[in-house]
């Protein structure tokens, strides 16, 4: 008699569309020129998404905008969290130096190359993608914009909210 098992990931089920943008921009600058570009209205969430590895606190931006014409959600995301501390080392019996250190997380490690990813809910067609991916390659500010498949990812559980 045959055997079957089940894995956690038949049961998660990826509906949504995943944008990826390289910027220099601020996150709070970017929504702006998303809400200008695209029409959308991207507000502040109250909280942040965090996450915490290797015994450290991670919190990454995140912003909103519901679509009740198209009943989507839309969410633009950080991908990279930059973190400063001090670390004391001993050089001697007497003296020790502090050393200034900064260390950048990344939500979605295999993809460091994009500063944040824009997430819509339910999936969008291939014309729409298209062009989304005009409209927002046509602010001066954005250096990328890709179309990801979220399925792709090692890491997708944390595109998952």
């Amino acid at each position: 008699m045959p055997t079957y098992s089940l894995d956690i990931s038949d049961f998660i089920e990826t509906s949504f569309s995943l944008f990826g943008i390289k910027t220099s921009l601020d996150d709070f600058r970017l929504a702006y020129f998303l809400n200008k570009q695209l029409k959308t209205r991207f507000e502040k969430t109250e909280n942040n998404l965090e996450f915490e590895q290797n015994k450290t606190k991670q919190s990454f931006s995140l912003f909103n905008y519901e679509d009740l014409y198209n009943y989507n959600e839309w969410f633009l995301i950080s991908n990279k969290f930059a973190q400063t501390g001090i670390n004391n080392q001993v050089v001697n019996l007497f003296t020790t130096t502090n050393y200034n250190f900064d260390s950048i997380n990344y939500l979605i490690p295999e993809r460091k190359s994009f500063d944040f990813f824009l997430k819509i809910t339910g999936g969008v067609k291939h014309t729409f993608s298209k062009e989304l991916i005009q409209n927002i390659k046509s602010i001066q500010q954005i250096e990328a914009v890709f179309e990801i498949n979220p399925d792709e990812l090692k890491s997708k559980d944390f595109l998952i909210f």
